[in-house]
């Protein structure tokens, strides 16, 4: 089992959605101070995000003691030097670091093939049938990124967020894309939230249900990143070794080693029957339309 402190890379995760007040920054700036705290991981947040939220509260609730770099994403700038800031800034938080979390509320100025400099993207998405309208509408326009041939895209994650019911829950489940993407555990919504802004994070709440929530969710983000890391090293997973193994991430790597090697088109899998579980294996589905 690989550690998450121990990888052979630094890995990049960005955080974005083209609308703002779905969470991005909530998520942002709490899972970057879970791998720092929680793990032996070094995290690093990058936030360009233009009203700053994440490094705001980061600073605030633990003040210098966790990495991160703010840049002023001005709405309307050309990309040409906003871009080359960027990667500079990228490249800078890479260096020291195991994890590099990047806040940032999309703009189309920027250059679509910035998605490939990320091992990882995760879209939160509130319920409301705008808001999936609205995801739908943002990914189906950098489906050639997530569905990319040419170069190694992003791991597509949708993170349920500030969700008030279940069945809201199971309502996502039901919705198809036309890619493949991982359904994160969901982020429930509760109103003294906003009272951790710049004072503390979620993982270390004294409320039993917002701590939990949210452990679950990053130890789920956690479990996959240690995954791909052993996927790099081990490429091809035997189907006899995983054909009896009863987790769920077993099941799902016993499925997608199957589509590549046959080239199969796999329907999605309900796993929300599933009750019981190891909270250090994701509670992700693999769909594909």
């Amino acid at each position: 089992m690989y550690s998450i402190a121990a990888m052979s890379k630094t890995y990049k995760i960005l955080i974005t959605s083209q609308k703002g007040g779905v969470g991005k920054s909530t998520l942002s700036v709490n899972l970057a101070a879970y791998f720092n705290k929680m793990t032996k991981a070094r995290a690093a947040l990058v936030d360009l995000d233009h009203q700053a939220t994440s490094s705001k509260w980061l600073k605030g609730a633990d003040g210098d003691a966790q990495k991160h770099s703010t840049f002023n994403l001005e709405r309307g700038v050309s990309n040409g030097i906003t871009s080359l800031n960027i990667a500079r800034i990228l490249r800078n938080a890479t260096q020291a670091s195991d994890i590099v979390i990047t806040d940032l509320t999309w703009n189309d100025l920027l250059p679509k093939e910035f998605f490939f400099e990320f091992d990882f993207l995760l879209v939160p998405c509130s319920l409301s049938n705008v808001e999936i309208d609205s995801t739908v509408n943002f990914l189906e326009r950098i489906s050639h990124i997530i569905n990319s041939k040419l170069r190694k895209p992003p791991a597509l994650i949708i993170v349920p967020s500030r969700i008030r019911e279940v069945e809201d829950y199971s309502r996502m489940l039901r919705k198809t894309f036309n890619f493949e993407f991982f359904l994160s555990p969901p982020v429930t919504y509760k109103a003294e939230v906003q009272d951790y802004f710049c004072s503390s994070f979620l993982f270390e709440s004294d409320n039993v249900e917002i701590r939990q929530n949210f452990i679950e969710f990053a130890r789920s983000v956690e479990a996959l990143i240690v995954n791909t890391e052993t996927e790099s090293h081990q490429r091809k997973i035997p189907v006899s070794a995983a054909r009896d193994a009863g987790t769920v991430l077993d099941r799902f790597l016993l499925s997608r080693t199957a589509r590549r090697e046959h080239n199969h088109v796999a329907a999605a899998h309900d796993l929300s029957h599933v009750k019981t579980r190891d909270p250090s294996v994701p509670s992700f589905l693999s769909l594909r339309k």
